[in-house]
């Protein structure tokens, strides 16, 4: 089962840290929760902002910012953009050259790359996989 962010672990977190979990946090919290498609946060922004219309772009910027700081929330850099992952479990993406939708691949799916050890001798502590290509959606509207 993948490590998928929660809002128990959230609230919980919170009150350790004396933080306030506000509806608009809550609604921020609950939309990473669900979200699959892997927003920036601007979207995020905008859909929560659709129930809670007062919801600064601070408090979502902020809010993002605490959860990723806190290791339960990961940044996917794309083609300038930054996008969301509320699974923090070990794992890939695939990211499609037509639409641009990134897909999570289970770590497990990719075999090892045999990486002894690198020129500079640096450590590797740990390594993600981008892969890119056409996704079926896109494949089948082409066919």
């Amino acid at each position: 089962m993948a490590k998928q962010l929660n809002i128990g672990t959230v609230e919980k977190m919170a009150r350790e840290r004396g933080l306030k979990m506000t509806p608009q946090r809550r609604a921020i919290i609950e939309y990473l929760q669900n979200a699959r498609e892997h927003p920036t946060t601007e979207e995020v922004f905008m859909a929560v902002n659709r129930d809670f219309p007062m919801t600064s772009r601070a408090t979502v910027y902020n809010t993002v910012n605490w959860l990723r700081d806190a290791g339960m929330l990961q940044e996917i850099y794309e083609a300038g953009a930054v996008r969301l992952d509320p699974n923090f479990d070990r794992h890939h993406h695939f990211i499609c050259n037509k639409c641009g939708r990134v897909e999570d691949i289970g770590f497990e799916l990719i075999s090892d790359l045999g990486i002894c050890s690198l020129p500079e001798s640096q450590t590797i502590e740990s390594f993600e996989i981008v892969l890119r290509g056409t996704c079926k959606k896109c494949r089948t509207q082409a066919g």
